[in-house]
């Protein structure tokens, strides 16, 4: 009778500085996000390599469809592909292009099966507009702010937020169950 297969230990690795770029599983394998560190501390197996670590001094990109729709920084970074998450802490901030914003908070989960960014522990978004400025020019104007609160879930361009346990989005729920229909990610 043979010997039932061994499950191997993780082992931990530390190393300096580096880059990773995390994509989906499905179609075509869009990216999630790229995240950048200054050391970190990874737990592997040989067979399926790194499944999760702890990395510091972070920033990055997260994305949306394929397309890159904000940038991040933090203290430090957790990633973990079981869970299908990054997790971010410490001087959380993220800066969306389209609307032009930006998030700051304690904490915040990116939740890529889900494409939800969660956050948590002084959450505000400050918001930019354009306006017209002299000689045909566009100038930037305080757009609004929301917060600050204990918790606040958005998208990852920032363009969409409210409270959990609230429908605060029935059209994002909409376009989640539209993609799914069509069979691709939303």
């Amino acid at each position: 009778m043979p010997k039932p297969k061994e499950k191997e230990e993780p082992k931990r690795l530390y190393t300096g500085e580096g880059q990773s770029t995390v994509r989906g599983l499905e179609g075509t394998r869009p990216i999630l996000y790229v995240i950048k560190w200054e050391k970190t501390q990874l737990d592997y197996t040989l067979k399926n390599g790194p499944s999760s670590g702890r990395l510091e001094d972070v920033s990055g990109d997260l994305y949306r469809d394929g397309k890159k729709v904000s940038h991040f920084t933090a203290k430090t970074g957790f990633a973990d592909q079981e869970k299908k998450q990054l997790r971010l802490e410490g001087s959380v901030r993220v800066v969306s292009q389209d609307p032009k914003a930006t998030m700051s908070c304690d904490r915040m989960v990116w939740q890529t099966d889900e494409l939800l960014a969660k956050a948590y522990g002084g959450v505000t978004i400050n918001f930019k507009v354009e306006q017209p400025g002299p000689a045909g020019t566009t100038v930037e104007a305080d757009g609004g702010k929301i917060g600050p609160m204990d918790e606040l879930w958005c998208l990852p361009d920032l363009g969409k937020a409210g409270t959990p346990g609230f429908d605060w989005a029935p059209d994002i729920k909409q376009s989640i169950e539209k993609a799914k229909k069509e069979g691709r990610k939303p």
